[in-house]
């Protein structure tokens, strides 16, 4: 099985949806101009790490249900002209901290 697959520096624009249903631990689309986060990655049961540091993640690019429903544990979002405030707001928030912090403690 694949731990990770990187496409970092591309110009993606979208995340293709190809990456939706591949097995893997983590997904690093670093550096690229992806603004929404597909609702596909939720069903892709294997992926606990999506990096999207420095794109254009907005709050509404991010669905609800990739917070409360999915298996990410670590969404990394920084460099991206989202408002921590309304991320912080968002439905499912509070899930996803709740297996953030469990990753976090696994670790320690």
């Amino acid at each position: 099985a694949v731990v990770s697959t990187q496409s970092t520096g591309n110009r993606l624009h979208t995340i293709p949806e190809g990456l939706c249903d591949l097995k893997v631990v983590e997904i690093d689309l670093n550096s690229n101009d992806i603004a929404v986060v597909p609702v596909g990655l939720v069903k892709n049961q294997s992926l606990r790490v999506l990096r999207l540091d420095h794109n254009s993640v907005t709050c509404p690019g991010i669905p609800t249900e990739l917070l409360s429903s999915s298996t990410i544990s670590t969404l990394s979002l920084e460099g991206n002209p989202i408002d921590l405030r309304k991320f912080r707001e968002l439905d499912g928030y509070d899930k996803y901290m709740e297996r953030y912090a469990a990753t976090k403690r696994k670790c320690d």
